[in-house]
């Protein structure tokens, strides 16, 4: 499925969120790169993960006292 993406339909994904400035090297080279990232994507063992795999992202603010 990933191998069968085009210029074209990278070209229209990028203008969905607005790049629509990029030229042909810059379509080109996020062409491989979405390819590679669905290609890893796709080996990524998912079969045997639960919810609670899901990784939690936490923040921590540190608010400093006022002089």
């Amino acid at each position: 499925m990933a191998k069968d993406l085009s210029v074209d339909e990278v070209r229209r994904m990028a203008a969905d969120i607005g790049m629509t400035k990029l030229d042909d090297a810059q379509l080109q080279e996020l062409l491989r790169a979405t390819l590679l990232a669905r290609a890893r994507r796709d080996a990524l063992p998912v079969g045997t993960l639960v919810p609670a795999d899901e990784p939690a992202h936490v923040y921590s603010l540190v608010v400093a006292e006022p002089e």
